[in-house]
């Protein structure tokens, strides 16, 4: 299905699964705006929602946060071998 709102259009998705399918049970319909015209994507578009982009987001994240650990204990071990 499509729409306008507000001046934009929308695609609407109904989506569901079923057990057969290895899937949950449920139903939900999921909207996505078109994109306006000479819009460029944005750099959210482009990494973040792209087939697993979420994942690469939270391990980027998830080795930066053991990397700053690293530091943070090198730096205390450092600090206190030396008193």
């Amino acid at each position: 299905m499509t729409y306008l709102w507000k001046g934009e259009q929308y695609v609407a998705i109904a989506a569901g699964g079923h057990s057969e399918a290895g899937t949950s049970i449920g139903d939900s319909v999921v909207a996505f705006r078109l994109a306006r015209q000479d819009e460029a994507p944005s750099l959210w578009s482009r990494t973040i929602d792209r087939p697993g982009g979420r994942f690469w987001s939270k391990a980027i994240a998830l080795a930066l946060a053991i990397v700053l650990m690293a530091v943070a204990l090198w730096r205390w071990r450092r600090r206190v071998k030396w008193q």
